[in-house]
Formats: structure tokens, sequence, C-alpha cells
């Protein structure tokens, strides 16, 4: 990797010392949710209030996504903002595709944590291509099952994931990322920016099978089951169990993954490997799973984590710490009861998202929405 030089352009942005956290022995449970090698929200270094509010403003409008595509829930943590973008419900009975944007602040260390990444990812083997005219810098990675990929870039201080699930194409997935770049330079202070146009074509799910390998090939008989195949059969179903399926008379998508799925070679996901290791346990042994309105109409998204053997008392003090960032500067918890469940409440100020972290068997599941009267549904229909 070429050495990294200074951007003068970007001075007031520097973000400020790395902060220490208290983990507890459980680990840090940083995770993507989708099938990529990603750790998209292991950020543990906290923003100035001008590039804080920048990452949570780079917001990509409706407008610059793929047509029947929508702009579903953005959660806003210390660092960063998530936001969820939904692609047309499927025709099929599967689970749509789904896009995973994140922005985050990493001042001027920006550049270095990229380059860090697509140096990690192409030493682990991973199929890693360069991005052209997205961002400043930035490289794809292709995912480890059929139709999931992932996009990393910066620009200025910010840097910006971008993972899918479900069959997403490498246009849709392309588009996508032009339209969180026209955020992020909106965000950082250029008003008239707009996204590129991008073709609409390439048909076959981006880095699926058939997208590299050809089409000749994705056609011979034998071929791997299809993504619709592989989500009949639920990865971690004693989980996904426990996760709310109907809010407010909306029915909800859940998906399920394990850690060897999610886990890349970030320092937060080795941290979660040793843990997992102190425990006699491996990255196949962790669960996670995702409750959501493909819809998006409700302000709602819930996690579930899950490690077979370790009690949800063990595991939720390290989710609250690491996961929700509950003790650093400005993150209120108390403890709580609502709809007859027993919850830790975590709120960042504002308007933002609030979580509610209950436990339920062994499993911790997390609700996550702005509106306290969706939350308490949800949390009312947990098993």
């Amino acid at each position: 990797m070429p050495p990294v030089e200074d951007d003068d352009d970007y001075d007031d942005y520097e973000a400020a010392p790395p902060r220490r956290f208290t983990i507890a022995v459980v680990a840090a449970l940083v995770l993507a949710l989708v099938a990529v090698g990603l750790s998209a929200f292991a950020i543990l270094r906290p923003a100035t209030s001008s590039c804080q509010s920048a990452a949570w403003d780079a917001v990509p409008r409706a407008s610059e996504i793929p047509a029947g595509w929508t702009i579903g829930v953005t959660d806003i943590y210390p660092d960063n903002q998530t936001t969820t973008i939904a692609g047309p419900a499927s025709t099929t009975g599967s689970a749509g595709s789904t896009i995973y944007a994140s922005v985050t602040c990493f001042g001027s260390s920006a550049a270095d944590a990229v380059n860090r990444s697509e140096l990690a990812s192409r030493s682990a083997g991973r199929s890693v291509t360069v991005l052209d005219g997205i961002g400043e810098a930035g490289y794809g990675i292709a995912g480890s099952t059929a139709g999931a990929s992932a996009m990393q870039f910066r620009r200025g201080p910010l840097v910006a994931y971008l993972a899918s699930s479900g069959v997403t194409t490498d246009a849709e997935l392309r588009q996508v990322a032009q339209a969180v770049d026209a955020a992020i330079r909106r965000a950082l202070g250029d008003s008239g920016a707009v996204a590129a146009p991008v073709p609409s074509a390439a048909a076959a799910p981006a880095s699926s099978p058939a997208a590299s390998a050809g089409a000749s090939a994705g056609a011979s008989a034998g071929a791997s089951p299809q993504p619709s195949q592989a989500l009949a059969s639920p990865v971690a179903p004693e989980l996904e169990a426990l996760m709310p399926r109907l809010v407010n008379g909306t029915t909800l998508v859940v998906e399920s993954a394990t850690g060897d799925q999610v886990l890349g070679t970030d320092t937060a996901s080795k941290a979660l490997i040793a843990a997992l290791t102190s425990f006699g346990k491996k990255p196949t042994d962790l669960q996670i799973a995702q409750a959501y309105d493909s819809t998006s109409t409700l302000d709602l998204s819930a996690l579930g984590f899950r490690v077979p053997g370790i009690s949800a008392a063990q595991l939720q003090p390290a989710v609250l710490q690491t996961w929700l960032f509950a003790g650093a500067t400005g993150v209120t918890t108390k403890e709580t009861t609502i709809s007859g469940v027993k919850v830790t409440e975590v709120t960042y100020g504002g308007s933002t998202s609030v979580s509610y972290v209950a436990a339920r068997k062994d499993a911790v599941i997390i609700i996550q929405s702005a509106d306290a009267k969706i939350a308490a549904a949800a949390l009312a229909a947990l098993p």
C-alpha cells in the first residue's frame, strides 16, 4: 500500500484520541448483518462534533437509489449511522434484497483505515477490486455466499461501508454506493452534489457464481442452490424462534447467519474470535438474527445474538458495552419494564433511535426504534 498523505482540506475533522472501553470477557459483539466478511460497525473511536454530524447527515436521497428501492430506518450511534435500503419485495416468497450503508467518522485516519482494511481482505484471499468513480479511494469485496457483496470507500474524514444481502446486482449496489457518496459530499459542504448515473443492466447477482464465472458456467447443470433455496432452511432456527414476527399488523422478515459468515480480519472480529476461543467456541458457534419490515414502513429493527452454551446473563453486558456503546460519553442507560418485558433502555440524546435490550432464554435481543409505541409493540411481540 502507498504511504498515506495528509489532507489539509479536512483538518477540522480530526478525530479525538481513541477512547478506552472496558470489554467484558464475553467480547466485543460488533457484527455486520450480511455474509461479506466485513465488520461494518467496528468503530471504536470518537469524533469531533462537526465530523460526527457529517456522518449522521450522510443519508442518501430516495431519488438517487435504484427504482423500486426504499430508504428504511437510519440508526444513529455515537460515531456513525447505518441506513437500511430495501429492494423490491420478492415474488418468490424468499427474503428481498437489502443493502446496509454505514458512514463513520475516522478523521485524518480515514485513508489509513481503508488501506488497512483492503490489505487485510487481500491477505485473507478475498476477491477484491478497486473502485473507480466512487469516493476518493475504495474497493469492492465479493461475499462468501451468492448474492452477497460489499464496498468500502472514503471521502475526506468519512468512511462508508455498504454490504448487501439477498439477490443484489452489481449495478444496484454500485448505484446505492454512488448515492451514499453524493450524500457524504453534501454532508461535507458540497450542497449541489448529486449521484452519478449508473447503468441499470447487470442482471446477475453481485458477486454470485453467475456474475463472476460468466453466463455459461451459471447455466450448467448441477449448479449451486440459488439464494431462495438456501434461505428456505434457517441457519439458526432456535434464535429465529425468539425474534418478533408480527408487529402492529406487519409481518417481519427474519433471517440468521453464523459468525464465520460475517466476521472478517479487522480488530473487532479478531477480538470476538478470541473471546469465542476462550469459551471453547468457534465463529461457527456464534448465531446472529435480524427481523425487519421489508417494506420499510415500520421504524423498527431487531437483532438477536446467541452463542449456545453461553447464558444471556453473560452475553448482555458485552452487547451493552460494545455494540451499543453503553458507558460512552452522551450515552445513557436505565433498567425499566415495557410491555411486561424487563429491558435495558439505551439512549443517545436528541431524536435518534432508542435501543431496548432484553434477554430471551440464552439469547440477547435488541429492539431499536425512535418510536416508543412501535418499540413497545415489538417487545410485546417477543415470544
